[in-house]
């Protein structure tokens, strides 16, 4: 007989009974779990096996080239600028804070740079249309004594000329007064039979005179 007021203890085949239903039902959820879960395992990669790595958005900025134009020097860049692929903000996005703070500075710093690069080619541009009056100037200089030294090469042409012509005129006229003064001397002047022995004479003895002079 029980106690009053106490329920009886089941007998030990139905606690068996209860714990093997238990058992089944914690497999069975266990199995629905791992059904509506899939597990994720870690697969460990061989070592011969090599994962490649990612190649790096941002690439090392090599040095700039500087060409020059004249008085003005221009760096060139190598490499592309900084662009919202790098993770910069467009000049269109409102900033606040610290980040707004900087990029006033920047603009400013900017600003004030154009300004002088722009005072700067002012002054090389005037400097420049300076240089080219003055070698316009010096050109007209240059062409206006060239005509002048053309004009004094043509008088000069024709001074020479006319003074060789007036030369030959003289040369020619001289030429024929002394062949008329030959001529009229020739005439005018008696030949003598004496003076032309003596002539020959003094011929034919000179040889002897020398002859004896030699010896």
């Amino acid at each position: 007989m029980g106690v009053v007021g106490s329920l009886p203890s089941p007998s030990p085949s139905t606690q068996n009974n209860i714990m093997h239903t238990e058992s089944k039902q914690i497999v069975s959820s266990a199995d629905e779990c791992s059904l509506s879960n899939p597990s994720i395992y870690d697969v460990e990669t061989p070592a011969d096996k090599t994962i490649p790595k990612k190649p790096s958005r941002r690439k090392k900025s090599s040095p700039p080239i500087t060409v020059v134009y004249g008085p003005i020097n221009i760096k060139v860049r190598q490499s592309a600028a900084p662009t919202l692929a790098t993770g910069r903000c467009s000049k269109f996005v409102e900033l606040e804070g610290e980040a707004a703070v900087k990029r006033e500075i920047r603009r400013k710093r900017n600003r004030e740079a154009a300004k002088k690069l722009k005072e700067k080619r002012s002054i090389i541009e005037d400097n420049l249309k300076k240089q080219i009056s003055e070698y316009e100037a010096q050109e007209k200089s240059l062409l206006l004594t060239i005509q002048n030294l053309r004009t004094y090469k043509e008088y000069l042409e024709y001074q020479y000329q006319q003074i060789t012509s007036v030369q030959e005129s003289i040369s020619r006229s001289a030429f024929k007064k002394v062949g008329h003064k030959r001529m009229h001397l020739d005439r005018s002047v008696p030949i003598h039979p004496n003076t032309m022995r003596s002539k020959e004479e003094s011929r034919r003895s000179s040889p002897q005179w020398q002859l004896l002079f030699s010896i």
